[in-house]
């Protein structure tokens, strides 16, 4: 299938020490290497750190770099924006250029997906607790204090109005973004939403896989936070002893079956908005990213982020990953992103 690449597909990482590491690349060319070894060889890396690479053989170039790129690791957007502009120079093709890369820094994401009216939280910098009273003021309602660069979810906190500005401590970290907050979950309350619904007892978030025109749902998670993620979501209090032995009495047995029921469907679903998710990457000028929404009582989702550097490691180390059947999902997901670059590779020789 891969007969029509004339060239090498080659992948620009971070070098030893010049930035951090997720285990999704690993993972994506370990089963690469396992299950086509024909495709696998096709691929060649470049560690930011050594010397310019030789694009005489290169038929695509993939940037897998941590973001926002110009702000966090600036020698390696330098080099990677040497590398594309060569690589255009050439008319080769470019995924994730290091430009777009760039553009990830939440404030900017949510001002460009404002201005294109992708459905999304406002936000601004606040740089001192006048800032987030200011923001509160202007936002009108509620909102969450998190870092304007990281994808991870420390360090969060929730201000519920002004009065909760103006008490902020003094160990708050500045600067920060402020994102409008929405309580998903009392939206479905406050639709009527059937009282033990899984949506109207608990948040939720979704994650879907975007490239380019493609999309592949990921997971649903839900959680009794209102900020939702993998470390206090209801699968991670369901892998605790505590509670395995609580299933295995005959306890929460019910609750456990609604969860992972809903997780598989999820996964095998074909959202009816994803035009709107793909329309969110391309607007940051991106080629490929896991997007994080929560889907509102009338079935439309809400944009939270793009994160083009997305953790994904293997099934077997997945939460629950027997009970998720995760092996075969995040195989089936790697599967589907190698095909999306064979695509991009098609497009090319076109």
């Amino acid at each position: 299938m891969w007969d029509h690449v004339s060239g090498d597909i080659l992948v620009v990482v971070h070098g030893p020490g010049r930035g951090r590491e997720v285990p999704t690349g690993r993972t994506f060319f370990d089963r690469l290497r396992k299950t086509r070894p024909d495709v696998a060889a096709h691929f060649r890396f470049h560690q930011t750190g050594s010397a310019a690479p030789d694009l005489s053989a290169v038929s695509l170039v993939l940037f897998w770099l941590g973001d926002p790129l110009s702000i966090k690791y600036p020698e390696c957007y330098a080099e990677a924006v040497a590398i594309a502009n060569q690589a255009r120079a050439l008319s080769i093709p470019i995924l994730n250029s290091p430009e777009a890369l760039s553009h990830t820094a939440k404030a900017a994401q949510a001002a460009i997906w404002q201005h294109a009216g992708v459905p999304s939280a406002a936000a601004q910098i606040v740089r001192s607790k006048a800032d987030v009273i200011a923001a509160v003021k202007k936002l009108d309602g509620p909102c969450i204090l998190r870092s304007d660069v990281e994808h991870c979810q420390s360090q969060v906190t929730i201000v519920k109005d002004l009065e909760a500005a103006r008490r902020l401590p003094v160990t708050q970290e500045f600067p920060a973004v402020a994102l409008r907050m929405y309580d998903i979950r009392q939206e479905y309350r406050d639709a009527g939403a059937p009282v033990h619904s899984l949506y109207s007892e608990y948040h939720h978030k979704a994650r879907a896989f975007v490239f380019r025109n493609s999309v592949r749902p990921s997971h649903l998670f839900f959680s009794n936070q209102l900020i939702v993620g993998l470390s206090n979501s209801l699968f991670a209090r369901e892998q605790s002893s505590r509670r395995r032995m609580a299933r295995a009495c005959g306890y929460h047995r019910k609750l456990f079956k609604q969860l992972v029921d809903e997780d598989l469907r999820y996964f095998a679903s074909d959202p009816p908005y994803k035009d709107v998710l793909v329309r969110a990457v391309a607007e940051l000028g991106l080629d490929f990213a896991a997007v994080d929404y929560s889907i509102r009582p009338d079935g439309t989702p809400i944009l939270w982020e793009a994160n083009p550097y997305f953790h994904l490691p293997p099934g077997e180390q997945s939460v629950l990953s027997a009970e998720r059947q995760a092996v075969r999902r995040v195989n089936e997901s790697l599967d589907w992103f190698s095909l999306c670059i064979e695509s991009a590779t098609i497009r090319v020789m076109a």
